[in-house]
């Protein structure tokens, strides 16, 4: 008989049907796995494991079965001396026990999975910096061989792949010759783009030093929607009006995101 069945007070709200996600459990004393039921949703099964090992007495561990995969996807223990823990039904269980069932009662584990993928993402900034140099060498380098841009799709596909994925701003110049070939990539900012924290001098400081007679500005938005903010207009405003000055063209002002892009020079912001 399951523990659907014997255990109402904590199982009554979960179907009985289902066949997908395996839930087993090994009980105290036993050396070995058995399965009690299965579920078609994910979170059924889940939420069905983790109460099953911190209510029912009886039971040392408890784990979740991917029966298409044939993978175990989450596990969990009894880590308290169950006769402490006064008996609720489900409806009255806090919202950490919740967060406690979805890490699988393993605090360690879970803690060297973010450090691991922390440092994978460490590793991946690492490789996009050193291509970021090369890339800059190699325009230096073969003049006749910069890519030459025709529209702001050009730019876009380009940054798309140094800031399209970044969960922060960043602020970039694209310094050109006077072929409209790209000179050089500058990382200029990292932080929101405001007028408060943009210096309009430094977007043009490298284009000065190598004679760029024009520029592009770029900066991506991390939540993926490339809509310009009245921010993005006012320092658009700000750079073209710099550029003016200092006899140096700012074609556009392009904003990124991982799914496209928006031109502001084509949207008339910010170059009226």
């Amino acid at each position: 008989m399951s523990l659907l069945d014997l255990n109402p007070s904590i199982t009554r709200v979960f179907p009985k049907d289902g066949n997908r996600f395996l839930s087993q459990f090994r009980y105290r004393e036993k050396d070995f796995f058995t399965t009690d039921c299965a579920f078609d949703e994910l979170d059924l099964a889940l939420s069905y494991a983790s109460l099953v090992v911190r209510y029912v007495n009886n039971v040392a561990e408890g784990l979740v079965l991917d029966s298409k995969s044939q993978e175990t996807i989450f596990a969990c223990k009894m880590l308290v001396n169950p006769h402490t823990i006064k008996v609720k039904r489900i409806r009255e269980v806090p919202d950490e026990y919740a967060q406690l069932a979805m890490m699988g009662f393993n605090l360690q584990a879970n803690h060297n999975e973010i450090k691991s993928r922390k440092k994978k993402v460490d590793e991946t900034l690492a490789k996009l910096r050193q291509l970021h140099d090369e890339l800059n060498a190699q325009l230096y380098a073969k003049p006749t061989e910069r890519p030459k841009i025709h529209s702001p799709a050009d730019v876009a596909n380009i940054l798309q792949y140094f800031i399209g994925n970044l969960d922060h701003e960043e602020l970039w110049v694209v310094n050109l010759d006077t072929r409209v070939r790209i000179m050089s990539l500058i990382a200029l900012y990292k932080g929101s783009v405001n007028q408060s924290s943009v210096r309009v001098s430094e977007v043009f400081r490298q284009a000065i030093v190598d004679n760029s007679p024009s520029i592009i500005v770029s900066h991506n938005h991390p939540s993926g929607d490339p809509s310009p903010s009245p921010d993005d207009v006012a320092v658009t405003r700000c750079i073209v009006q710099a550029g003016k000055l200092l006899d140096i063209d700012v074609l556009d002002h392009i904003i990124v995101v991982s799914s496209g892009f928006v031109s502001l020079k084509e949207r008339g912001l910010g170059f009226s």
